[in-house]
């Protein structure tokens, strides 16, 4: 009983992680049709920020917030838009945010030494179940994770701003014949999908070191996790996340560990296979005009 509490806690907090990636990455897709395939380098970046220079705590929480959406934003201005206007495919714009992710790699590990980061937890202390000590803050990770996914479902599907994104989404050019500025849109869009995606990585300095080799990983988990579950949809990238964790736990117990990192990738093509649009999401186009 105690093992399967072990595993059931380290999944849940690894699921709710790569939720955060995940969700960052389907507002992206949601609101542009571009794939970020940066996001990891952008939490990792955030994540060592608030360890090892914001002084961690719920203010250097906040300030994470600021960076990730800030970074977010220089994503879209530099890496997107400029290429847009050039007239860039949807491939070249994702290979644009992996460019992007590499110069923000490079910049972190002249700022920050190459060695990982841990930064105290925002709530200490422990609860005692069933013989297994869970620490507050995996608690606090999976509350966050919730509260972001309810936060989002009400954003994009009861709101006018999520209304608006939709519409700018589907046609830019009709958008703006109902007063909508597409650019205004997708600019609030990559700041969120910057500070969600900054608040993974911050809460993952939380309970595990992160260093810059963390953002190719956090980036396939999440990535996996958002396709699993549907890459236009919130409510998919959640059970995403939760099936990529637990099947990766159950995989390290009782195989090996040392190709663990493999059943993302093994799930990934797996999916795209036998199911290309998720268990949740549907095909769509996106029409950038």
């Amino acid at each position: 009983m105690g093992d399967w509490l072990v595993l059931l806690v380290g999944a849940g907090t690894n699921a709710a992680i790569n939720a955060l990636i995940a969700f960052s990455l389907v507002l992206v897709y949601r609101g542009s049709g571009v794939i970020n395939f940066g996001v990891g380098y952008l939490a990792v970046f955030v994540g060592i920020f608030f360890a090892g220079t914001a002084g961690a705590g719920w203010t250097g929480l906040g300030f994470g917030l600021l960076v990730g959406a800030g970074v977010g934003v220089a994503m879209y201005l530099v890496a997107i838009r400029l290429a847009e206007r050039a007239g860039a495919t949807h491939a070249a714009l994702a290979i644009a945010t992996l460019g992007f992710g590499l110069v923000i790699d490079y910049f972190g590990g002249t700022f920050w030494p190459k060695q990982g980061f841990n930064a105290p937890p925002l709530v200490p202390g422990a609860q005692e179940l069933g013989g297994v000590t869970i620490g507050h803050q995996r608690i606090l990770t999976v509350a966050l994770a919730v509260v972001v996914f309810l936060a989002l479902r009400l954003l994009l599907d009861r709101t006018m701003p999520g209304w608006a994104i939709e519409a700018v989404a589907f046609r830019r050019s009709t958008a703006a014949l109902y007063g909508i500025n597409p650019i205004a849109v997708l600019v609030v869009v990559w700041a969120l999908a910057g500070a969600v995606a900054g608040l993974g990585g911050m809460l993952a300095t939380q309970t595990s070191v992160v260093s810059l080799g963390l953002a190719l990983p956090l980036a396939i988990q999440g990535f996996a996790a958002a396709v699993v579950g549907g890459l236009g949809s919130i409510g998919g990238a959640a059970i995403g996340a939760v099936i990529v964790a637990f099947a990766e736990a159950l995989f390290v117990r009782y195989v090996s560990s040392e190709y663990a990192s493999l059943l993302a990738f093994l799930l990934l093509f797996v999916m795209i296979a036998v199911r290309p649009q998720g268990i949740m999401g549907v095909r769509r186009d996106v029409v950038r005009t």
